[in-house]
């Protein structure tokens, strides 16, 4: 199964999700999907793939490696983002009133799957 439709399976069953992006640390997009007409994805999975590279190039990598997931809030966003080996990492935009819980959950069930894709 592929990445994007292990990905796409996630993304129907969260209500309030608003689409996701595959990074690598330099902010290049390596897949990505969206609801809708969700403009911003983009930008803003380029913003977190800045900081989180930011966070492995000076020095935090030691830190960056116990951490599986990062969660980012905004006025009208989540952002989920959750760390892959070999310096990539997926960010995921819900809506604030989605399920957060649910959301990390199907994440951590699909993971063992994308990483098998990635592999």
């Amino acid at each position: 199964m592929s990445f994007e439709t292990i990905m796409r399976g996630v993304l129907d069953r969260i209500e309030g999700a608003r689409g996701w992006a595959f990074l690598a640390d330099d902010g290049e997009i390596v897949f990505r999907q969206a609801v809708g007409d969700f403009e911003t994805l983009p930008l803003l999975a380029a913003y977190h793939g800045i900081t989180v590279g930011n966070y492995r190039r000076f020095g935090l990598r030691d830190l960056l490696e116990n951490i599986r997931t990062i969660i980012c809030t905004y006025d009208e966003a989540v952002c989920v983002l959750k760390l892959f080996p070999e310096n990539y990492f997926l960010v995921l935009v819900l809506t604030r009133e989605a399920n957060l819980g649910y959301a990390l959950w199907l994440l951590d069930q699909a993971m063992p799957a994308l990483l098998k894709e990635i592999g």
